[in-house]
């Protein structure tokens, strides 16, 4: 998956926000871009990023409405859940809107990390082989 030129990490959470940069510069991506908010991150979409990290619960704008406006800016931008919110509910309707995949953060690990962007490269594979 290194292919991926830029990844957006979107949370309000700073402790977070480092370790899961520090987990994904250790995987050895090295384009990595922070925000504090989803403002920032739609603000910056410009800078094309392959894949966002995207906190549920942040002040400006929960996380469904920063996803679907993601989503309506470029649908093939990949989006992974993060949140401290151990419900079902959240998860189920982050993928209905769009999003690849959903991490909980007390959960969160290395391999679970290279897991989740393992099967988006796999995904991302067989959807590019279909449209050819």
């Amino acid at each position: 998956m290194q292919n991926i030129k830029r990844i957006f990490i979107v949370d309000d959470d700073p402790f977070w926000a480092s370790m899961l940069s520090q987990m994904l510069s250790d995987l050895g991506y090295t384009n990595i871009f922070t925000f504090s908010n989803g403002t920032e991150c739609l603000e910056n979409l410009h800078l094309n990023p392959g894949l966002v990290f995207l906190d549920y619960q942040m002040e400006d704008m929960d996380g469904i409405k920063v996803l679907q406006k993601i989503k309506d800016y470029f649908p093939g931008i990949g989006v992974v859940f993060c949140t401290a919110l151990e419900d079902l509910s959240v998860a189920v309707n982050a993928i209905k809107c769009g999003s690849f995949d959903y991490l909980l953060k007390s959960n969160a690990t290395k391999r679970e990390l290279e897991n989740i962007l393992n099967d988006m490269n796999i995904s991302q594979k067989l959807f590019n082989h279909f449209l050819n």
